[in-house]
């Protein structure tokens, strides 16, 4: 059985290795949406709670975790002009938290890629956007509170002003034509 916290540390390393694949910037906010879309859209069992926040979906956990690889050098955390820069560490500790959690990475290696080659190229206030869409949407259905995009959109625009209704309401389009959200 693989250790819990190795499980999302190796998808952390994992992530910021993909990124850098595709030659993408990956900053803290950004790592959090992908792991938020890893998990909760693509089921991917890394192990972080999720509770809506100033910038979307959130985990503290996630920065916590950041934090640790860094000082273990498996991840290089970057600061330039006030934006955070993450890139992979020293090739050994990657390996050492890659061993520890092998299976967890084999079985889940192909869904990372693909949510990284995907998402990993949107800004971070895009990847805001659609994680709270999505967020919302499902935190109402589990709720079972019958809703329209409208509301989405009216609830989004209340916690967020700076994305308008109608941009809210274009990107739930957006996202339900490409199976990324059902409203039903």
């Amino acid at each position: 059985m693989e250790n819990r916290e190795f499980i999302r540390y190796a998808s952390i390393v994992h992530i910021i290795k993909e990124t850098e694949k595709y030659e993408y910037r990956l900053g803290r906010t950004a790592l959090v949406k992908l792991i938020y879309i890893l998990q909760e859209k693509f089921n991917v069992p890394i192990g972080y709670d999720f509770s809506l926040y100033t910038y979307g979906p959130f985990s503290k956990e996630i920065l916590d975790d950041l934090d640790y690889l860094s000082y273990l050098d498996a991840a290089k955390i970057k600061m330039n002009n006030e934006r955070y820069n993450i890139l992979p560490g020293e090739d050994s500790a990657m390996e050492y938290i890659y061993e520890k959690a092998g299976q967890f990475i084999e079985e889940n290696k192909d869904t990372i890629s693909d949510v990284v080659k995907e998402f990993g190229q949107l800004s971070a206030k895009s990847l805001e956007l659609i994680t709270t869409i999505h967020y919302v949407i499902n935190d109402y259905k589990e709720s079972n509170i019958n809703f329209t995009k409208e509301d989405i959109s009216k609830l989004i625009h209340e916690i967020k002003p700076y994305f308008s209704e109608d941009e809210i309401i274009k990107k739930i389009d957006e996202l339900e034509s490409s199976n990324f959200v059902k409203l039903i």
